[in-house]
């Protein structure tokens, strides 16, 4: 059965990068279960578009880009934590995205 978690809105936060001091990250999840990702590089001036397709399963968000690449993503209350490619959590406040 599906968590009855609100899921769809936007969601923000800084996650850490290795060559600069971190990404303004804002992620959309709309009703139609398509996503945008706007991603802001602090210090280097640019920025990055993604949308693709998201699915939840219990409480696994995953984005699939439009190019194909695939991204982890723990569903909590009013919250999203990234994971890594193994879909474990990473160690650290840092990878936290928190609900508009």
């Amino acid at each position: 059965a599906e968590i009855s978690l609100d899921y769809e809105g936007t969601y923000k936060g800084v996650l850490p990068a290795a060559d600069c001091p971190g990404i303004e990250t804002t992620l959309t999840l709309n009703p139609d279960k398509t996503f945008t990702l706007h991603s802001v590089y602090i210090d280097r001036n640019s920025s990055l578009d993604e949308k693709g397709t998201y699915t939840v399963k219990e409480d696994l968000l995953t984005l699939q880009e439009e190019g194909g690449e695939l991204s982890y993503y723990h569903v909590g209350e009013n919250r999203l934590c990234k994971l890594d490619m193994d879909k474990k959590e990473m160690t650290g406040e840092h990878y936290i995205l928190k609900k508009e």
